[in-house]
């Protein structure tokens, strides 16, 4: 279980992959949007998903703290979703949807926004690592 830390991102990666990873299927599905539709709304999804499966590996070949490319990854991950949110949500709120869609995607909005800002927090303050060992001194 460890090699899943820092467990903010990997929450933010899991809640990624769930929410994002059956859209593709789900849009192409739709008999109501054209073929140019589709594809306009497939680029955010792929983006969410590739975002979440390249911070997944970051997370599994890294050590509690994030650094380099992983780091990035983590980073770029939840900035996307802040700015995808905080600019879709009210386009879905202000557009003629009904009242359970809007609130379904409040709460998407809300849980990843508040994902994104706790994998943004421990990744700015990592844990704190265990105080390196004195070493002998010889007398």
């Amino acid at each position: 279980m460890a090699r899943f830390r820092p467990w903010p991102v990997t929450a933010l990666i899991a809640w990624t992959l769930f929410t994002w990873g059956n859209r593709i299927p789900l849009l192409w599905a739709s008999s109501t949007q054209t073929h140019r539709e589709k594809v306009l709304g497939t680029i955010p999804i792929a983006i969410f998903v590739v975002l979440a499966v390249v911070g997944a590996v970051a997370v599994l070949v890294s050590a509690d703290v994030l650094v380099g490319w992983a780091r990035t990854a983590a980073l770029v991950l939840a900035g996307w979703s802040i700015a995808y949110w905080l600019v879709r949500l009210p386009l879905i709120l202000a557009h003629h949807h009904p009242i359970p869609f809007k609130a379904v995607h409040t709460v998407l909005a809300a849980v990843a926004i508040g994902l994104a800002v706790w994998a943004l927090r421990r990744i700015r303050t990592p844990a704190p690592t265990a105080a390196p060992r004195p070493t002998p001194v010889d007398v």
